[in-house]
């Protein structure tokens, strides 16, 4: 057998760990992981930008901990940059943890640890900012980079901004970690308006181990939260006030009076065990898109239960009729909404010259029936959505864009007192997408929204 070189041996490591960080922070650092934590280090792993939203103490930042180490062990030149709102938080929260892991290791690592920094090459190391100053998080282009946010909620825009120009690397990863405080912000919106670009992550309280034993049992992992704390913020908080839902439930606080539909909802909703009746039959909606950036997006739904999205970009209005067309003949629906505003009126026009039935063009910018309450249609439909949602009579799939598009869902009310929603044109003002996904889903529930005990359509 021939020998095999250091640096062969390396190599083949640095990629088994890579493939298996969970793995690599129970051998080689000693940690005791819980599912959550794992579940972490795999979506740091696989995505460019993960996000964890947390309730208190739930080892989230012992899991950033791990994730510097172990990406630096993972590349030859690699390095981890971390950033948190204060200097505290950065040398005594954060960097601790990565003190803590290291310590015992060092054989392992290497290199030379400080407060918040850890030494490995020129091109190969850790290092723990605090500052309010963007340029310092500029200049970093190294082929493996990764940066950790903890508290996410309390650091500036402009920071994020220019980490993102540090995202441009061939194997760059952005993790973002807090307890989800603020209702604005980059933290706030990879939960919402931007949710598309994030793999996001929840923990509630109530999924912590420590939590799903028996509460006669001593807490088996004493450092996380425990249930002695938690029923004592209820007794203090409520389960409805603020600080409840963000320390306990690791959710957003439902005070934003603008919010058509809560993340919560949303949420609640996603692979909901709806099983459809037999008398259900197949709607499908569909919003119509041409060319551009927007797209012409395909909902279709039996019952309570979301079966699928279809999504066609750059396709004319014929081709758009024409798979239409094809679902119609092939699931047979009881009905089909489209959107016939603009161009959509082409497809619609074109189905029902092809006498193909239960095909309704639908304006949503027309009046509402209940005039008194809504501005248009449109706010009309959604408002029955919400109440959907309220209800846990949905179903929707894990789907990125139409849970951010959700989300994003704003409302105001007009000078009449008319409820409004914040219409695609603001939405472009904002940088934000056309609510395709959540326009689709609107119409393919159509039928049976209700607003005051009677159908919108």
């Amino acid at each position: 057998m021939g020998v095999v070189s250091t640096v062969e041996i390396a190599a083949a490591e640095r990629d088994r760990w890579f493939n298996d960080p969970a793995e690599f922070a129970r051998a080689q650092l000693g940690a005791e992981l819980w599912s959550k934590q794992a579940e972490i280090l795999g979506a740091v792993r696989d995505h460019g930008r993960v996000a964890v939203r947390s309730c208190n103490g739930s080892g989230k930042t012992f899991t950033a901990a791990c994730a510097v180490l172990w990406w630096l062990m993972c590349f030859e030149d690699a390095l981890a940059i971390t950033t948190a709102p204060s200097e505290h938080q950065v040398r005594d929260v954060l960097w601790r943890e990565v003190r803590r892991a290291y310590r015992g290791h060092e054989a392992l690592f290497g290199g030379t640890l400080n407060r918040t920094s850890l030494e490995l090459g020129d091109k190969h190391y850790a290092n723990g900012l605090s500052t309010n100053r963007p340029d310092r998080f500029q200049g970093f282009h190294e082929g493996s980079i990764l940066f950790v946010v903890d508290e996410a909620p309390g650091v500036d825009d402009e920071i994020f901004e220019a980490i993102e120009g540090s995202m441009t690397s061939a194997r760059a990863r952005l993790l973002l970690l807090g307890n989800p405080t603020s209702l604005s912000g980059t933290f706030y919106e990879a939960f919402h308006s931007k949710r598309q670009l994030w793999s996001t992550i929840h923990i509630s309280a109530f999924d912590t181990p420590n939590l799903l034993q028996s509460p006669d049992e001593p807490p088996g992992m004493p450092a996380l939260i425990t249930p002695r704390w938690v029923e004592e913020a209820r007794l203090n908080w409520g389960e409805e006030s603020p600080m409840y839902q963000v320390r306990v439930q690791g959710d957003f606080p439902s005070t934003s009076e603008d919010t058509l539909v809560s993340l919560k909802l949303i949420e609640a909703a996603v692979g909901k065990n709806c099983v459809a009746g037999p008398k259900d039959g197949i709607e499908i909606g569909v919003d119509v898109a041409r060319f551009g950036s927007d797209r012409t997006v395909i909902c279709i739904r039996r019952g309570d239960l979301v079966l699928r999205f279809l999504e066609f970009r750059n396709q004319d209005t014929m081709a758009t009729a024409g798979h239409v067309a094809a679902l119609i003949k092939e699931l047979k629906p009881t009905f089909v909404r489209v959107d016939e505003i603009g161009i959509g009126a082409g497809v619609v026009d074109r189905l029902l010259e092809l006498k193909l039935k239960k095909v309704f063009g639908v304006n949503v910018g027309e009046r509402a029936k209940n005039k008194s309450q809504f501005a248009n249609k449109r706010a009309e439909v959604f408002d029955g959505l919400r109440k959907r949602f309220e209800a846990g009579e949905m179903s929707i799939p894990d789907n990125r864009e139409l849970i951010s598009q959700l989300a994003a869902l704003r409302y105001s009310f007009n000078s009449s007192g008319q409820m409004r929603l914040e219409g695609k044109d603001e939405l472009r003002r904002k940088g934000l997408p056309s609510p395709d996904h959540a326009d689709a889903l609107a119409l393919a529930f159509g039928s049976i929204l209700t607003v005051n005990n009677y159908k919108i359509w």
